[in-house]
């Protein structure tokens, strides 16, 4: 059985939590996937290996924040003009 859900009525803390929770669980993953790569590349490999993967790590981190900004705004977009 499908359960809607009415995203206009009640509480809004409860709403909001529903939404925001999924992408901090995601970018707690993507911080912890590039810790783990940079302990991983530390222990086995030169410092200029650590450099590149640090710099990396952040670009990636950047390029998925802006993304999915992009993807949330166009959703408010979206929201708007069906109703």
């Amino acid at each position: 059985m499908k359960q809607e859900q009415n995203l206009t009525e009640g509480p809004v803390l409860k709403t909001l939590l529903a939404f925001t929770v999924p992408f901090i669980i995601a970018n707690v993953i993507q911080a912890l996937y590039g810790a783990v790569d940079l302990f991983v590349i530390g222990r086995y490999c030169t410092p200029e290996s650590v450099a590149a993967v640090s710099t990396g790590t952040q670009v990636t981190q950047i390029i998925t924040s802006m993304i999915t900004g992009l993807t949330l705004g166009s959703t408010i977009l979206v929201g708007k003009y069906t109703g």
